[in-house]
């Protein structure tokens, strides 16, 4: 008995889309460099034994720009960046970087005590460290013997 597999092109087509080699010839054919983009921050989620640890590139933005919001196991991240005030004798022959307001929402993979949860900013990343709740952490048992 076989099984028919049905075709996707745009699944054989995905390794060649992030290849970095590659990724020049598709910006070819990318909007107009003056059509409005929209940014997501990259950002890591980690775990240890004991917490979750999310690190997020913010580059060019202050802790101030910044809103956190923790509720059950989503967090999210909103914030603006804005550009820098156009100098109108300047002319620009490239413009990539991208400015505006960005949200972006993460499931987080275990319960967390929202309590004690710290952020902080350094060089344009920021790190939330989210402690795990204490169901999640687990304990050592002793083993006994004779």
């Amino acid at each position: 008995m076989t099984s028919m597999i049905r075709w996707s092109p745009r699944a054989e087509l995905e390794p060649v889309l992030r290849d970095p080699f590659f990724r020049r010839f598709f910006d070819l054919f990318d909007e107009p460099e003056t059509a409005p983009r929209t940014w997501y921050p990259a950002l890591d989620l980690a775990e240890d034994d004991d917490r979750l640890v999310v690190t997020v590139e913010l580059p060019g933005m202050e802790s101030q720009d910044i809103d956190l919001n923790l509720q059950g196991d989503l967090l999210t991240i909103k914030g603006e960046r804005q550009a820098e005030k156009e100098e109108s004798n300047r002319r620009y022959h490239r413009r990539e970087q991208v400015y505006g307001s960005f949200t972006r929402s993460l499931r987080l993979p275990c319960a967390v005590n929202g309590e004690k949860v710290k952020a902080n900013m350094r060089n344009g990343v920021m790190t939330i460290t989210l402690p795990k709740a204490a169901e999640h952490v687990g304990r050592r048992i002793a083993v006994e013997g004779k």
